[in-house]
């Protein structure tokens, strides 16, 4: 089946009335948008050059800013010039599966239909690879690490076939403790194949493969573990700087209440007529006093909040690196005109 091929000229203007499209009111930026236009353009040319890679990182940028299929249906294509099928099946899927609205612009809906035919000719190609482990390691899979081309593969994958690109494959098996066991696969167009990995029993005592796919190193038979005693000073300096941190929001608060308060006491001072009645200087009093007290407030929450905080990283910085100091404890105190940490070590 042949396919559509575009030409520079053809690709950029694709690209550019995919970039006209209407969009909702929180649509990017005109800067945005050129910025889009102009990778998209740059990655069409790429991709009518045959540099692949190049022309999939421009158009993943563009699509990264402004959503259309055009940019998906370039970037399969990238991918088919890689020999990525299995990529480039689910860009061209992704175009199929969307649902355009009437209003669509016809370049949205070509790349749509485009898809269907690019995908219908890629269908064929694509290979499927089963690996199954044999072996003692095989009895208890979540102690073997299995990778694909140095790409871990869980184990939901393992003992079924899989979709796969043609070409050259390497599949490793490694129990915990083990050496790793490898195997090289070719697979031609639509080719469908089966690797066996023989692997030995893990080593008692090896570790464990993480949730990477990755095994640790080899350790020996595991024995009781020494007592470490570490040093308190720094879960207290994280305690301390959390301690800052609500000082310095609540100086904050208070600061906000003080300007408030100094604003209402100055308005019912200017708005007293001359002389003012006593009721009302009462008034100006009691606002004025109001304020002074916020603004005591918002001094001792700064003041706390900066001590704290400075402690905590001090404290932090030294129980990092010392043990446990015997009998040591600290204790963090705040008092009207002062705060910091009292402590015994």
């Amino acid at each position: 089946m042949r396919l559509h091929r575009l030409t520079p000229l053809a690709a950029a203007a694709t690209v550019a009335l995919a970039l006209l499209a209407p969009r909702p009111a929180s649509s990017q930026t005109a800067e945005e948008k050129a910025a889009a236009r102009s990778l998209a353009q740059q990655g069409a040319e790429a991709l009518q050059n045959k540099n692949y890679g190049e022309a999939i990182d421009l158009l993943s940028r563009a699509e990264a800013i402004i959503h259309a299929p055009p940019h998906l249906l370039l970037i399969g294509r990238g991918q088919v010039g890689l020999g990525k099928l299995v990529a480039a099946r689910e860009s061209f899927l992704k175009i199929i599966r969307e649902e355009l609205p009437a209003s669509a612009p016809a370049a949205f809906k070509r790349a749509q239909e485009d898809a269907k035919t690019e995908l219908a000719a890629i269908e064929p190609r694509i290979g499927s690879l089963r690996i199954v482990l044999t072996g003692p390691g095989a009895a208890d899979p979540s102690k073997v690490t299995v990778k694909l081309d140095e790409q871990g593969v869980t184990s939901a994958l393992i003992g079924v076939h899989r979709p796969i690109d043609p070409g050259k494959h390497m599949v490793t098996a490694t129990a915990a403790g083990r050496s790793p066991v490898t195997q090289e696969v070719s697979l031609g167009d639509g080719e469908k194949k089966e690797v066996s990995l023989e692997v030995e029993a893990p080593t008692a005592g090896a570790a464990q493969p993480d949730g990477s796919g990755q095994t640790g190193g080899v350790v020996g038979p595991i024995g009781p573990e020494k007592p470490q005693g570490k040093s308190p000073l720094k879960y207290v300096g994280i305690a301390g700087m959390g301690l800052g941190g609500a000082g310095i929001i609540a100086g904050t608060i208070f600061t906000v209440m003080f300007v408030n308060k100094s604003k209402e006491a100055d308005d019912a001072f200017k708005a007293c007529p001359k002389p003012c009645p006593a009721q009302q200087q009462a008034n100006i009093t009691t606002l004025d006093e109001a304020a002074a007290s916020r603004g005591t407030g918002a001094v001792v929450g700064f003041a706390a909040g900066a001590a704290l905080a400075g402690a905590g990283v001090a404290l932090f910085l030294i129980g990092s690196k010392q043990d446990k100091p015997a009998g040591a404890s600290v204790v963090p105190y705040v008092a009207p005109n002062s705060a910091g940490l009292v402590g015994r070590f």
